[in-house]
């Protein structure tokens, strides 16, 4: 009779075992989804800006893809010398994602401010209707 429920006991606890891995796959699987999201939306500020912006300007916004290109060089140089560095290299990109936001803002905020200071330079400035 113990063998019986020691035996039942056991098979529900891997079925239990097997449900968390099903879930711990599929939040995962989740996570990884969000990431990429997040980090392509933000690839696509400098791209828009490399498209639309003029000489100096372009340059800028190409120097955050510059640092994700060497940052990927970086994962994948130290993935391929050491297979236990970079675990965490979808945190990595993600990191540089949030951090590209807050650059390309900066970038555009500074883009903003020194072309109406040029417009008010040159006397061309037009009056503002919200005022």
């Amino acid at each position: 009779m113990a063998g019986l429920v020691l035996g039942g006991f056991s098979v529900s606890v891997w079925a239990a075992e097997a449900a968390e891995s099903e879930a711990a796959f599929w939040w995962n699987l989740l996570i990884a989804a969000i990431v990429l999201l997040f980090s392509l939306a933000s690839a696509a500020l400098p791209l828009a800006a490399l498209k639309q912006w003029r000489r100096h300007w372009r340059l800028a916004a190409a120097m955050s893809l510059l640092g994700l290109a060497l940052w990927i060089v970086l994962i994948i140089t130290g993935r391929n010398l050491d297979p236990a560095s970079h675990r965490l290299w979808p945190l990595e990109i993600f990191a540089w994602a949030m951090i590209n936001m807050i650059y390309m803002v900066a970038l555009m905020t500074a883009k903003r401010i020194f072309e109406k200071a040029d417009q008010a330079e040159q006397g061309s400035e037009e009056p503002d209707p919200s005022v």
